[in-house]
């Protein structure tokens, strides 16, 4: 599959599918699905491997900013990606939560940390992703060439 076949197939549909049934763990896969984007998106970087993460992960993130700019100003790689990428935790300025609880998305809870709400962070990492699918790249580039096998 292309990445854009993955976008829209893992990134989109599957996550969507955990976001209902494993809430926690779809917070994980949003902070990397994010840096995926930015590597996306990096057509200067034609090999995967090599893209900084903090660099993927920043373009990734302006991605996410462009509906909603609250998220520049959370850290999110070190207090989201990172925690979890290390600990399957989130650091200490972000609270995790979602819809059912009654919380609102980039409240303060009662500790002060910021809440994300699952249902709101994965609509507006799918706004992100369209971005993504909407762009033309270069009929050279890698997002125009096979990125993964799926399947037997």
């Amino acid at each position: 599959m292309t990445p854009k076949e993955f976008i829209q197939g893992v990134l989109i549909n599957e996550i969507s599918d955990i976001v209902q049934r494993h809430p926690y763990l779809a917070f994980s896969l949003i902070a990397i699905g994010i840096e995926f984007l930015g590597k996306c998106v990096l057509t200067d970087h034609q090999n995967w491997h090599i893209i900084p993460p903090e660099k993927a992960f920043n373009t990734g993130l302006d991605l996410l900013t462009q509906d909603e700019p609250t998220y520049g100003t959370l850290d999110l790689r070190n207090e989201l990606r990172n925690g979890f990428a290390h600990t399957l935790l989130p650091n200490s300025k972000i609270a995790l939560s979602e819809v059912q609880h009654g919380t609102i998305h980039f409240s303060p809870n009662s500790e002060g940390k910021k809440i994300l709400v699952i249902e709101i962070f994965y609509r507006d990492f799918v706004r992100a992703c369209k971005i993504v699918l909407a762009t033309n790249f270069p009929a050279t580039d890698k997002m125009n060439k096979q990125f993964i096998r799926v399947g037997p």
